[in-house]
């Protein structure tokens, strides 16, 4: 994918381009999910043996991998899944649109800057916070700063990922709180480097996402200034490339890999002590640590909306306001909505 294009403002410095950090973590969703009709998908006179099949999976802090691990849903599949690790969605589009990479999961914000980039990828799937009163998201600050409050961050160094959704959260908190986007200076680091630049005391905030907030805190080396929720939507989606969905086997094993995913993901919903001993077997922390992390991240399978897709819009309208995406875009474009149809209705996902 594209850089976004560079800011002007003199206040901005730019450590690092890399793209977008992006943490979904052990997203929860529904069950009673039914296995995909391969013939509504592809177009296909018959189911095609999906044996020699492979999806490369972009994953992030191996959250996917650990899903089927404790849930064993997966098991039985006809095709293989081979992961690959990123922190971040940008990336990700980047692999899908070189070839690398079939499906990969990360939050909305990365799609709109892969549309307005023109990159060959469709949100296929997506999941939504369980909870509006909880968020995966929040700005940190180094144990002990003296920025309690969110309107001390006017003339402060913050790290932020561009092009993700961290740096929508980071808009919007700051817009509530009436300080304008230029009033900042902006480190674009990703994520994993805005976690130890903000530890180290070398920026004066971030925003970060779970895992990293629970890790960080775990550590006693930051504090929360304030979390995402009420501030920005949680919104979790699986982008395919183009080629992939155009490969009827492919396609017909995303849709089940889809489906299986939403099963381990109700198991874990229905089990929190299963989830958060998950967590702290993948990421080390304490089981309060995880407890608290788990809940703030569960997410629900849903159908792409119109009121997703409008949120989308009305994301996208900021960006280009605020000149970090040179056009207007129409986001709806993004989505592959006869897809995800399918995808809804076997997955037995309200409409």
């Amino acid at each position: 994918m594209h850089d976004t294009p560079t800011d002007t403002n003199p206040r901005r410095r730019t450590r690092s381009r890399r793209a977008g950090a992006l943490v979904g973590a052990l997203a929860t969703s529904v069950a009673g999910l039914a296995l995909w009709s391969v013939p509504q998908v592809a177009g296909a006179s018959s189911t095609p043996n999906l044996s020699g099949v492979t999806i490369n999976f972009a994953d992030q802090f191996k959250q996917y991998q650990t899903v089927f691990a404790a849930t064993g849903a997966l098991k039985g599949a006809k095709y293989k899944v081979s992961y690959s690790e990123f922190v971040a969605g940008p990336p990700i589009i980047a692999a899908e649109t070189g070839g690398s990479v079939d499906l990969g999961d990360m939050a909305e914000t990365p799609t709109i800057f892969a549309q307005a980039a023109h990159d060959p990828v469709k949100v296929v799937a997506a999941l939504q916070g369980a909870d509006p009163k909880q968020s995966p998201f929040g700005i940190i600050v180094p144990k002990g700063s003296p920025i309690t409050k969110v309107s001390q961050l006017r003339g402060k160094s913050i790290a932020v990922q561009e092009g993700t959704v961290e740096q929508y959260v980071l808009i919007q908190i700051l817009k509530k709180a009436g300080i304008p986007y230029n009033a900042v200076t902006i480190d674009n680091l990703a994520v994993t480097n805005a976690s130890t630049a903000v530890a180290n005391g070398k920026v004066d905030a971030a925003v970060l996402t779970q895992p990293l907030i629970a890790l960080d805190l775990h550590a006693g080396t930051v504090s929360e200034l304030v979390s995402a929720a009420g501030y920005a939507q949680t919104l979790g989606y699986l982008t395919a490339s183009q080629s992939a969905l155009d490969n009827p086997k492919k396609a017909a094993a995303i849709a089940d890999f889809i489906n299986r995913f939403y099963k381990a993901q109700a198991t874990l919903r229905k089990d929190p002590a299963l989830a958060a001993e998950t967590y702290v077997k993948t990421y080390g922390v304490t089981l309060p640590v995880a407890e608290a992390a788990v809940k703030s991240i569960q997410e629900v399978g849903t159908p792409i909306t119109p009121s997703i897709i409008s949120y989308q819009q009305a994301e996208a309208n900021t960006f280009t306001q605020l000149g970090l995406i040179p056009t207007k875009i129409t986001v709806a474009k993004i989505f592959d909505l006869p897809y995800n149809k399918l995808v809804v209705k076997h997955a037995g996902l309200q409409s």
